[in-house]
């Protein structure tokens, strides 16, 4: 113990000059973070700082173009500027949608920075030509290639409650599964599963000669996974089951946070000559 007093008597009689460099360079460093909270900042050393504290957040150089990157800190001349830009990223987390937060390249949320990545990431998709849900195993007979659509806002609202299905689609992938003695025009029953295996209990149609849809069962659907509009892509199959001979659909989905508009794009790539196999 007593060793200890003497080493800090020691110290606290130790000219400033006689402190090894690298303890001056901390503790000089620590004397101006505990000042800091307290320091009025210069909007120029203020955006200076909401730049390293994006590169910081965002991964470095990858961030440099990101939204975050660009946009000036709220500073009002009343406010500490300091104080605005530690206030910064909270705020900004807690009155923005997850699609800004994606822009931003934040955790938990992958960054969709441009419509030609969300391109790039809709062209490269490959599901399984046969979906894997719990307790259809075994059962999935003839079955359709998947094909992938992007939600609109009237596939979500309550007032339509239908899920709608490109022509060229439902032509292409649903059609070869049909039997002669089933009407898409008085609608066919279907069971839709998701993919923990819930059944919702559908309908299959047509309107007007060109509209196909699914109803019924597609508001508890989407209500139920909380689906978004623009950002969510829904991946279909059509299925008849080996033991019933019943058709049925299986929906999953993928979320591209940062896509907020509908997308334009090619049909999709059908890499087999077959329109259907069998599983």
């Amino acid at each position: 113990m007593e060793k200890e007093d003497t080493k800090l008597m020691k110290l606290e009689t130790m000219d400033k000059d006689d402190y090894p460099e690298e303890l001056r360079e901390q503790g000089a460093a620590a004397l101006l973070l505990s000042c800091l909270l307290h320091t009025r900042l210069s909007c120029k050393t203020a955006l200076a700082l909401d730049k390293v504290k994006s590169n910081i957040l965002g991964g470095g150089k990858r961030n440099q173009n990101s939204h975050s990157s660009r946009r000036r800190p709220r500073v009002s001349p009343t406010q500490n500027p300091g104080a605005a830009v530690r206030r910064n990223h909270f705020d900004d987390q807690q009155g923005e949608d997850n699609s800004n937060a994606a822009a931003r390249n934040l955790p938990g949320e992958p960054p969709i920075r441009s419509l030609e990545v969300a391109l790039r990431l809709i062209e490269n998709y490959d599901p399984h030509e046969v979906p894997s849900i719990p307790g259809l195993n075994g059962i999935i007979g003839r079955c359709s290639k998947p094909f992938e659509k992007q939600l609109t806002e009237s596939d979500l609202r309550d007032d339509q409650s239908r899920l709608s299905i490109n022509k060229a689609d439902a032509q292409k992938y649903l059609y070869p599964l049909l039997n002669e003695d089933e009407n898409l025009a008085e609608g066919i029953n279907v069971t839709t599963y998701d993919p923990n295996g819930k059944e919702f209990e559908m309908v299959f149609k047509i309107w007007v000669s060109k509209i196909h849809v699914l109803i019924g069962g597609w508001k508890a659907f989407f209500h139920e996974h909380q689906l978004r509009k623009d950002q969510d892509f829904v991946t279909l199959w059509m299925f008849r089951r080996l033991d019933t001979e019943k058709l049925c659909f299986v929906i999953n989905w993928r979320r591209l946070p940062g896509v907020t508009t509908p997308i334009k794009r090619k049909r999709v790539r059908v890499n087999k000559s077959m329109d259907q196999l069998t599983c």
